[in-house]
């Protein structure tokens, strides 16, 4: 599999593998924030394909400033406010159960869900990318368009909130662990 350097000279050069090394490593990843903040997997599924058009159509002028992860995703965020503007229709939550698993982890993963469709997208965007994609806080920070330092303040406080309404969702446990 080709690293992301490689596949950006290959696909500049107009090669097909290096176009498909982009959306192989980046792909999912995309589509999993794309339903996080759609909950319409056909709405993802077009913010995805937008977002690699965009991105392919500009790859000449991808500077490198930030990880193409990084760039790519600014592409998904922008077209998935859009559709959201376009499609205000009311949206499922895509923490449904699945399969055999315990009352409790499925009662906490809606609390959770719902804890985050109810909060701003800045809050929630710093909590899923830290938490859930695991990112490291300057990353997110690129991602989100603030600074590191204004980063560690957004999560203090995105943080802050979450607790509150955990709590007040009626949740005894540490909100901390539920993420």
């Amino acid at each position: 599999m080709m690293n992301d350097t490689e596949a950006i000279k290959s696909a500049l050069n107009g090669r097909e593998e290096g176009f498909r090394a982009i959306f192989a490593n980046h792909g999912d990843f995309l589509f999993t924030h794309a339903l996080r903040y759609l909950k319409n997997r056909e709405l993802s599924e077009d913010a995805v394909q937008e977002t690699f058009t965009a991105a392919f159509r500009s790859l000449a002028s991808f500077r490198g400033d930030a990880r193409l992860r990084t760039w790519l995703y600014r592409i998904l965020r922008n077209n998935c406010m859009r559709l959201l503007s376009k499609n205000p229709a009311p949206r499922q939550s895509l923490f449904e159960p699945a399969g055999e698993v315990q009352t409790d982890s499925i009662e906490c993963r809606l609390d959770v869900a719902t804890i985050l469709d109810n909060m701003s997208e800045r809050d929630r965007s710093i909590l899923l990318l830290t938490y859930w994609d695991e990112l490291p806080l300057k990353e997110v920070a690129d991602i989100l368009e603030i600074s590191e330092n204004n980063g560690k303040i957004v999560l203090f406080r995105a943080r802050k909130r979450f607790a509150d309404l955990w709590q007040r969702h009626g949740r005894k446990e540490d909100a901390t662990n539920a993420m």
